[in-house]
């Protein structure tokens, strides 16, 4: 186990000096954010535009269609526009567009606006479209044009048929880890602003939910605002029966880390495995969900029940659905792992078969299982009839390789690496691969990719004095912490135990805890860890670990959550 001091020793002033060591310059803004701290939405590009275009077609009571992207961020962009304009009562006439796989864009609905488009004189595609140049180059043969609300990079051109209101295409716009949903929530408050209305502000759980969900910067003033107002004000009936199921997990908190662990993935699993059925009932939680609707509950079957109540319950069945198959899929993936030694490489490739007729909506969670399994940067890819193995990647965080994304472009063999530093969509020929794997050993035989390398923020030893109160000042700022900016790391050395003071707990006897001066400490799924004390007196031990404020019947105590461990001494 390996760790680095991330930047000086910290002895007073824990969370200033962290957030400072973090790059944040205004750390009062950032503790207190408040509605300053918004942009103003002029600052994009071609926001004047897109109303007008938007008016434009409203008035002549054209026709809208709005694409679906298929992710959280899509989802949330999309609801927030169309809640917006039912509100502000413009009268839209909107059909909205559902992707049947985890597609992004335009292209798979290119064939029927060919066909179907003289219905519609618009085609916004919120959270996507920035790259769909050569779909709205087709199409606007047809008479359409297209209202781009989007927050992805520009490779190419932009269509004279497309209106394109996007962060990252606009030089003077600050923030460019806005996601797709807070673009969309910017143009409502510039719609706001220009109908003298003051309705934007009712979609900002939406917004939020969006950025945190898309893996956002929240070290951004902005991103941090949106979410500090949206998590404390949700107004959306489908997200609070969201919360409300996901409560015993997330302890009763709402906050950046607790949406990223217990909601997002509840609604990225349905979009992975759901019915088109249930997508589409998921959509319309989103948008109205006090409708009734008829349960499909065991037990309940036929009664009416409100369809965020009922589409939250989906959306725990499609998660449980989703491990089912991931894990069916992972043993038959195990077995071709041994039987064609692809552990020889560095990185391990797996390119499925026939057989493994997962839907590729589950290629990125097989990657992740895979990486964290095997301690190693992982692939996972389907070769198409193009001669390209198109698939996901996943890295590993606490690795020497700190992006496995510009690895893999870096190395001139990949057609694209699109997405974050350890979780993306990739596409190589398949004639590379070889040449790929030669490379990639050569340039990562150093790299043990087992052992850990943990950066920390705070060192101490269970003697220390302000333990207890570095846990306590850093565990109180729960709301602060999230992507970028995530919950700091304490290592504690030269734990010194005998083992009768370890307790092992839980229906399963796999929950370690002990306590050193006043601090409890705790690991889940312990058993790894309790195995090796198995013939032990006494030992010496150095963690890492998380700190937390455990609250039980009214007492709160200091708590170190567990996350790695070394036994030095036994």
């Amino acid at each position: 186990m390996k760790c680095k001091l991330t930047g000086k020793d910290i002895r007073d002033n824990y969370v200033l000096e962290l957030l400072s060591e973090r790059g944040i310059t205004d750390i009062p803004a950032f503790l207190y954010p408040n509605q300053s701290l918004l942009s103003a939405p002029e600052l994009l590009d071609n926001m004047e535009e897109g109303a007008i275009l938007l008016e434009e077609v409203i008035r002549n009571r054209g026709r809208i269609a709005l694409i679906v992207d298929s992710d959280v961020d899509g989802f949330t962009s999309a609801a927030i526009l169309i809640n917006f304009l039912e509100k502000a009562g413009p009268n839209a006439e909107i059909d909205y567009f559902l992707h049947k796989e985890k597609q992004h864009g335009l292209d798979d609905f290119v064939d029927f606006f060919e066909e179907e488009g003289q219905q519609y004189s618009l085609i916004i595609t919120p959270d996507a479209g920035t790259n769909d140049f050569e779909s709205h180059e087709r199409l606007k043969k047809r008479g359409l044009r297209f209202l781009v609300i989007d927050h992805h990079m520009l490779d190419g051109e932009i269509s004279n048929a497309t209106v394109m209101i996007n962060n990252q295409t606009s030089p003077n716009y600050p923030n460019k880890s806005l996601s797709g949903a807070g673009v969309v929530f910017q143009f409502c408050r510039f719609l706001d602003k220009r109908w003298g209305l003051a309705a934007a502000d009712d979609f900002i759980d939406l917004a939020a939910l969006g950025i945190v969900a898309d893996m956002m910067d929240m070290r951004v003033l902005e991103n941090r605002y949106i979410a500090h107002e949206g998590f404390r004000n949700i107004k959306n009936p489908f997200f609070q029966a969201l919360v409300e199921k996901q409560a015993y997990s997330m302890g009763g908190k709402v906050n950046p880390t607790t949406v990223s662990w217990y909601i997002s993935p509840l609604i990225n699993a349905m979009i992975r495995v759901g019915s088109q059925e249930e997508k589409e009932r998921m959509f319309q939680a989103f948008l109205d969900g006090e409708q009734l609707v008829v349960s499909r509950k065991r037990g309940a079957k036929g009664a009416l029940e409100k369809i965020a109540i009922e589409s939250a319950r989906e959306c725990t069945n499609a998660r449980t659905k989703q491990n089912s198959i991931k894990n069916k899929a992972l043993t038959n993936i195990e077995k071709r792992i041994k039987e064609y030694n692809l552990l020889d490489n560095q990185i391990l490739f797996v390119r499925l078969e026939k057989e493994d007729d997962f839907p590729p909506e589950l290629n990125g969670l097989v990657a992740m299982t895979l990486a964290q399994q095997y301690q190693r940067p992982a692939i996972v890819a389907r070769l198409g009839s193009d001669g390209f193995n198109k698939g996901s990647i996943r890295g590993l965080n606490e690795s020497p390789l700190p992006s496995f994304k510009n690895f893999l472009w870096d190395s001139g063999f990949f057609e694209f690496v699109q997405g974050h530093d350890n979780a993306a969509g990739m596409s190589i020929n398949d004639d590379n691969l070889t040449a790929f794997h030669e490379y990639a050993n050569s340039e990562l035989a150093d790299m043990n990719f087992t052992e850990k390398m943990f950066n920390v923020d705070f060192i101490r030893t269970p003697q220390d004095d302000d333990l207890s109160d570095l846990i306590s000042s850093v565990a109180t700022l729960e709301e602060i912490w999230g992507q970028g900016n995530l919950p700091p790391l304490i290592l504690i050395d030269n734990i010194e135990l005998q083992l009768d003071e370890i307790q092992i707990m839980g229906a399963k006897q796999n929950t370690l805890k002990f306590n050193v001066n006043g601090v409890a400490f705790i690991k889940f799924y312990a058993t790894d860890f309790i195995e090796s004390l198995k013939g032990l007196d006494s030992i010496r031990l150095r963690i890492i670990g998380e700190p937390k404020i455990n609250e039980y019947q009214g007492y709160k105590n200091n708590q170190i959550l567990i996350r790695e461990y070394e036994i030095i001494e036994g």
